[in-house]
């Protein structure tokens, strides 16, 4: 019987998620406003609020 290669599990070049820059996690409330907004966005919310929170800063001359 000839020897079969196992090609499942282990690593693999390209596979699982891409790192990304990671800074804290933070977790909170929204108000119902916030919510409506985050949800008309879909997918990438991580980086839209990463993104409204960088531009504020900036606007209130924090960066």
């Amino acid at each position: 019987m000839a020897e079969e290669s196992n090609n499942w599990g282990g690593r693999r070049e390209g596979a699982g998620r891409k790192k990304t820059g990671h800074g804290k996690y933070y977790g909170f409330n929204s108000t119902p406003e916030v919510e409506r907004i985050l949800e008309s966005v879909g997918r990438g919310k991580t980086a839209f609020i990463n993104e409204a929170v960088e531009f504020y800063a900036r606007h209130k001359g924090l960066l």
